[in-house]
């Protein structure tokens, strides 16, 4: 069994290593009783009161009057902390601990002195058993009281009953001795007591305080992001919902959700890896902390979304901080050697002008980021009423797609491609069609970028290539079949895979397919694109560069890559017969494409006018209505059959455009 002396060791040790919110409700416990403090004070202001009365020495009646002042001073610290509201800092629980300590060790020094003078100066029984009773009840009782603080409950207790004990011994009887002793060992009795006590309210509240603790860590795990440290997706929807609500009381503020998308974050994580992925993600949640600073919150929805709150003053300012947002993330990062180009798009709402509540606000941010992807990427678009009829528009579209893909609901159509010299197919071009349930027939224009945007674009072009080398491989070995791919798709790495189990399940040779990629692809000069564009050409695959003329065309592009076909956009077509500077153009292009001994396709050819121009102009091979509509893989097989097989015919593989 410890004894007093090892407790007090135990209580030095624990009171370093005490808890803030521990010794905080544990200071609390000081003063959670006004009432008590109270009726001691008046007991013991009496007492003393009629001990200096009675005995009429002048040292008591000093004594007495300190007493008083002492209580009452006392008292008053006590209602002032009772309606004070506390910050919970250390330093004020020091204050405040530090004020009943010195309060309660004066007003206990006084106590002990007043009986100290009693038992020596004052002979009159009833007046000693008046010090004694009170005094040594005051001491019990504080030391319980105040046994969440126990060495101010001991001070106290020493303060009051060892003046006693030498008052006893002063007197020299051999009673008042032994009193004494007696007394010394009530105060050992009463100082375990208060020891003992101490250590069932301290291991309560830290008890408790640890649950306290375990609780707020679950609750901040299940409120943050455990790789950016952000609010997650429930806490950023707990503080817009308090932010949005706050807007009642200041009808003139505005609220400002931004939410951002990192742009191609798919590609980052395919080809370099989820950690890589999850630095990119890091990163860019410190960049835009920066941007933010004080002006907003910042959240990760999920993936590689990011929902940005700010208080704002018009739309045009949320705009701007969202361009702000948007150069900053736009920057380069580094990982492990390499260089990762980073993107984003951002969709911004307004409050009150968008909406009011948490969902709408959401929706309309995620409308208007709809927007700024389908504009490209790397934009920042605001939330425009138009803009809503789109969305659910490009959703019942999304939905559709899903649905076709699932039940096998699209349609191949293959236009043929015919040689100029022998009049006879030596390839054939691939087309989509959809016809939606209840929109009909849907343009590939509409629908593809709904595709790319959702990411359906894959096993769309699955499907696609899949049909394509089937109906080909049915067809004469010398003419091909040509797929035109989807930048967004040159972005994966499965691409090759891909397209080796679709020639193997179909029995199609690689020198038949040929894939259709537009300048735009090459305009992104990613090592990536690169790298797979050679791998497929090292797999003996033909490239074709498609609407030649229509973007940023440049002579780099036909020396760095050895195209086998090149077309000519139909808008050139279109005015042949009347523009001399598209037949200028046409012979241009045809010219440079003989020297570098590269097939040109005229596409768009309808009248037999443009068909005499594109013919004068040098064009090899011709694609348009004057020949062939598009038409099912059953009529190109019987048009195939009914044609005398050229020498090097070619398939085109099927447009997704």
């Amino acid at each position: 069994m410890p004894t007093v002396g090892g407790k007090l060791r135990h209580l030095a040790a624990s009171e370093s290593s005490l808890a803030r919110q521990v010794r905080a409700s544990l200071v609390r416990t000081l003063y959670s009783s006004p009432a008590s403090l109270v009726i001691g004070a008046l007991t013991c202001s009496v007492t003393a009161g009629c001990i200096a009365h009675v005995s009429g020495n002048l040292a008591l009646l000093l004594c007495s009057i300190a007493i008083h002042i002492t209580g009452l001073f006392r008292i008053a610290g006590a209602i002032a902390y009772n309606r004070t509201e506390h910050n919970g800092t250390s330093r004020e629980r020091l204050h405040w601990e530090r004020f009943y300590e010195i309060g309660a060790w004066l007003y206990a020094s006084l106590l002990g002195a007043m009986a100290y003078l009693t038992f020596t100066q004052v002979n009159h029984t009833i007046l000693l058993l008046m010090a004694a009773i009170p005094v040594t009840g005051y001491a019990a009782g504080v030391a319980a009281r105040n046994a969440g603080r126990p060495l101010i409950a001991i001070g106290q207790l020493c303060l009051c009953m060892v003046p006693i004990m030498l008052g006893l011994v002063v007197m020299g009887t051999a009673l008042s001795i032994t009193l004494a002793v007696l007394t010394l060992l009530f105060v050992l009795g009463i100082m375990d007591i208060s020891l003992q006590t101490y250590e069932v309210v301290y291991t309560a509240l830290s008890g408790k305080q640890e649950k306290s603790e375990v609780a707020a860590r679950f609750e901040k795990m299940a409120r943050s992001d455990m790789l950016t440290g952000l609010d997650n997706r429930l806490a950023m929807q707990m503080r817009l919902g308090e932010l949005l609500d706050s807007l009642d009381e200041r009808p003139t503020d505005k609220l400002a959700v931004i939410w951002m998308d990192l742009d191609h974050f798919k590609a980052i994580n395919d080809t370099l890896g989820h950690l890589a992925g999850d630095k990119v993600l890091i990163v860019t949640a410190q960049r835009v902390k920066a941007v933010l600073g004080p002006r907003g919150w910042l959240a990760r929805f999920g993936g590689d979304e990011f929902v940005i709150m700010a208080n704002v003053e018009t739309v045009e300012e949320a705009s701007r901080l969202g361009r702000e947002i948007l150069d900053s993330v736009s920057q380069p990062v580094s990982i492990n050697e390499n260089t990762v180009e980073v993107a984003a798009s951002l969709g911004v709402a307004v409050a009150p002008d968008h909406g009011r509540q948490s969902e709408i606000m959401l929706k309309n941010a995620d409308i208007a980021l709809y927007h700024a992807k389908n504009d490209g990427g790397k934009k920042v678009r605001a939330f425009e009423p138009f803009m809503h009829e789109d969305f659910l528009m490009h959703r019942q579209i999304e939905s559709g797609l899903q649905e076709a893909l699932a039940n096998d609901e699209f349609t191949l159509l293959f236009q043929p491609i015919v040689d100029l010299e022998t009049g006879k197919t030596r390839s054939c071009e691939a087309l989509l069609r959809w016809k939606h349930p209840e929109l009909g027939d849907v343009s590939p224009a509409v629908f593809i970028p709904v595709a790319e945007s959702a990411g359906l674009i894959g096993d769309i072009t699955e499907w696609v290539l899949r049909k394509a080398c089937e109906a080909a491989a049915g067809w004469p070995e010398d003419v091909n079949v040509s797929v035109n791919i989807s930048p967004a798709l040159l972005k994966q790495t499965n691409l090759p895979v891909t397209i080796i189990e679709t020639l193997v399940n179909t029995g199609m040779v690689a020198r038949r397919l040929e894939l259709e990629i537009t300048e735009s692809v090459l305009l992104d000069k990613s090592p990536h694109t690169n790298s797979l564009l050679r791998q497929l050409q090292k797999m003996g695959l033909r490239l074709c560069l498609d609407d030649f003329g229509t973007g940023f065309s440049s002579l780099t592009y036909l020396r760095s890559w050895e195209f086998d076909t090149i077309k000519i956009d139909k808008s050139f077509i279109r005015n042949i017969a009347n523009s001399p500077t598209d037949q200028k153009i046409i012979g241009a292009v045809v010219q440079l494409a003989k020297s570098l001994q590269v097939a040109t396709v005229a596409e768009g050819v309808e009248t037999e006018e443009q068909l005499d121009r594109v013919r004068d102009a040098g064009c090899s091979r011709v694609q348009g209505y004057y020949y062939a509509r598009p038409m099912s893989a059953e009529q190109a097989s019987h048009r195939l059959a009914s044609e005398a097989v050229p020498d090097d015919g070619t398939v085109q593989i099927v447009n997704l455009r």
